[in-house]
């Protein structure tokens, strides 16, 4: 008799989902949809584990399926959103108003035009390799080594959204860190950074996992800090703070030394 499939493995079929539909969008022009679509999957990414947890953990067969999700949403979906960016007419507003302002990038734009299918490959590749040493890799069960490719996902799919929102000044420096992402619109610029964070995602960086052993401040500091300043961000910057989020996490292995490690 066959059996039910599980709460999880149901959940991580719909964080499939999304990625499959949030291509299907990107490909058709449709970036704010196929980007918050990347967002959704996210969510259903964080449940599926929850829900593992509350069962009584996983199963192999989840385990591989989770893999499979995730690349699909924050590997192949970002590459396709990265690959549409340049076409978006949100993209060519924005970035004529920048272009008017900075000489340089009208200098260089035409120039490495040639360079526009690297960073979707580099985010596809970073992210198949990512996944298959975090599968086999025994140490990351209560951190992670290198970056989450979720997390590298999340970064590229909120580009199109802070590109979008308009100049509107909503917190401090709001316009300088939206100006400066309308600069990933550039091939030039898109490829230097997917290339750096592919090679974060393939480093021995640790970071911390989101995932409490209990309910309490010891041992959970670096956490709990993260989620504090994150929700602050967000409140002042909407999806704008994505990015600001990523940098924070990226740091917290250096001011989470301050913390005393708990056995």
């Amino acid at each position: 008799m066959a059996r039910l499939p599980r709460i999880p493995d149901l959940l991580t079929t719909a964080n499939l989902a999304c990625g499959v539909a949030s291509i299907l969008l990107a490909s058709q022009g449709q970036l704010t949809w196929a980007c918050w679509l990347v967002f959704a999957g996210a969510l259903f990414d964080v449940f599926d584990g929850l829900a593992a947890r509350a069962l009584g953990g996983g199963t192999p067969l989840g385990a591989q399926l989770d893999s499979l999700a995730d690349m699909v949403t924050f590997g192949v979906a970002p590459a396709f959103i990265v690959f549409s960016l340049p076409s978006w007419p949100s993209t060519h507003v924005m970035f004529d108003v920048l272009r008017k302002d900075t000489s340089i990038v009208a200098c260089i734009d035409p120039y490495f035009g040639r360079l526009h299918f690297v960073p979707p490959l580099a985010i596809a590749i970073a992210s198949a390799w990512r996944l298959a040493k975090f599968n086999i890799d025994t140490r990351q069960s209560t951190g992670f080594i290198g970056l989450p490719t979720p997390a590298n996902g999340l970064f590229w799919a909120s580009v199109p959204l802070c590109i979008g929102t308009g100049l509107i000044n909503r917190g401090l420096g709001y316009e300088s860190i939206q100006s400066s992402l309308i600069l990933l619109a550039l091939p030039i610029t898109s490829t230097f950074v997917s290339l750096m964070l592919g090679a974060l995602m393939l480093s021995s960086i640790p970071l911390p996992s989101l995932k409490f052993k209990h309910m309490g401040w010891k041992g959970n500091e670096v956490i709990y800090l993260l989620l504090g300043i994150g929700a602050v961000l967000v409140v002042l910057y909407g999806v704008l703070a994505v990015p600001l989020i990523l940098v924070i996490y990226l740091l917290s292995p250096l001011w989470g030394r301050v913390f005393p490690k708990t056995a």
